[in-house]
């Protein structure tokens, strides 16, 4: 009974909050930056175009802004939620700092090398 409960909990994918390695998206999503100030914090959000897959490593080119502006988002971890993924980088501290959040999106483990 154990060997088929492991089984299944290992089938399941990833759980909520659990980091992956790969998300594939709708092609957009929101950007969010924050800037710590002496006296307080000020946070954006940004709707962004974003390519069909995202995988850690990726440097994903964004433009946003009325004004355009375009900014590298080097991607380092991805957390799967309930309702979506959030991308974080290398500039994300803990949940400040900037994040990309998609909604909704599928993920997948990095395949092992034994995989074909």
């Amino acid at each position: 009974m154990k060997r088929w409960l492991g089984l299944l909990l290992l089938l399941s994918g990833p759980t909520c909050g659990e980091g992956v390695d790969v998300a594939t998206t709708a092609g957009s999503g929101t950007l969010t930056t924050c800037r710590s100030w002496i006296v307080y914090n000020s946070c954006e959000t940004h709707k962004v175009a974003l390519p069909e897959r995202i995988a850690i490593g990726d440097k994903i080119k964004l433009t946003f802004g009325s004004n355009q502006k375009t900014y590298t988002f080097h991607v380092v971890q991805i957390r799967h939620d309930a309702g979506g993924c959030t991308i974080l980088s290398d500039a994300s501290v803990k949940d400040d700092g900037e994040k990309l959040y998609i909604a909704p999106c599928q993920t997948a483990a990095k395949p092992t090398s034994d995989a074909r």
